[in-house]
């Protein structure tokens, strides 16, 4: 065990695996190495008005990241659907969201009582869970007028220009703008059908 007096935190190198408390000290696991740091120590006394402020707070917050993981866990199949490693990220922010919509008391405040409120159901009502999807129809729906695409705010994803019209227009650009986008373009939708969210069929406007 490497542990010096200067510091707070030390790497252990044991046989024999330890977590949890052991005297003054706490043993876990951190980026694959076992560590061990000082527990620390409770004041006593009375607390501050901030440090209540910090209690109550953190109640709220743990109340609003459990019902984040209930609503997670109630659609886990969908969410497994949307490769998205940071939908937790957003699902958490939303509850907060809904949290702080509440009119009650800091302490008090919950999921339920902001959803009761106006400005709790519009903020989940354009809550988007396909947040890496969602302009991808307005691609595949892009018609090209007067020299420039314009995108059509559609959620169907039938796609309007056809593989020969589409090089038409790239040679016939000028400026060779859209020339350099092109090769970026036809990255992004072969990456976008390997996670799925574009088929072979899509595709054929930049094959």
């Amino acid at each position: 065990m490497i542990l010096s007096k200067n510091t707070i935190m030390g790497k252990v190198h044991s046989l024999f695996e330890i977590s949890g408390k052991v005297g003054d000290y706490v043993f876990y696991e951190l980026n694959g190495q076992q560590v061990i740091r000082k527990a620390p120590s409770k004041k006593k006394g009375p607390k501050t008005e901030a440090q209540k402020s910090v209690a109550l707070q953190n109640t709220e917050f743990g109340k609003a990241s459990s019902a984040g993981k209930m609503l997670r866990v109630a659609l886990a199949e969908e969410c497994s659907r949307l490769h998205d490693r940071y939908l937790y990220q957003r699902v958490s922010k939303l509850m907060l969201r809904l949290k702080s919509c509440d009119g009650a008391p800091v302490g008090s405040r919950t999921v339920q009582g902001g959803l009761t409120t106006g400005e709790g159901q519009a903020a989940l009502a354009n809550f988007h869970f396909q947040k890496v999807q969602k302009n991808f129809p307005q691609l595949l729906n892009a018609v090209y007028r007067q020299g420039i695409f314009v995108s059509l705010f559609s959620l169907l994803r039938t796609p309007i220009l056809q593989s020969q019209n589409f090089r038409s227009i790239l040679r016939q650009e000028s400026s060779g703008a859209i020339s350099m986008v092109y090769p970026k373009l036809k990255r992004v939708l072969r990456s976008l059908l390997k996670k799925g969210f574009a088929t072979k069929r899509d595709l054929r406007i930049c094959l």
